[in-house]
């Protein structure tokens, strides 16, 4: 998976809080709306945004793989 397939996979994940990501990654919002909307606009995007959405994306998984996030976990 390359770093436009993640930065995709992750933004159009619904479970991925846009303005949690904005704050966090120094991306309008505005602008992961759009790509959201339409994730193909990541592919002209500057390439250090899709690379912060694709670490972004890598941090989601690692964390999700060693159990510090249970998505879906009713207690």
């Amino acid at each position: 998976m390359n770093e436009f397939e993640k930065a995709k996979a992750y933004i159009v994940d619904k479970n991925t809080s846009l303005p949690k990501t904005s704050k966090e990654l120094g991306i309008p919002l505005q602008t992961l709306k759009g790509y959201r909307m339409n994730p193909d606009k990541l592919k002209t995007a500057a390439w250090e945004r899709v690379h912060k959405l694709a670490e972004a994306y890598k941090r989601k998984q690692y964390k999700f793989i060693n159990g510090e996030v249970r998505k879906h976990e009713k207690f």
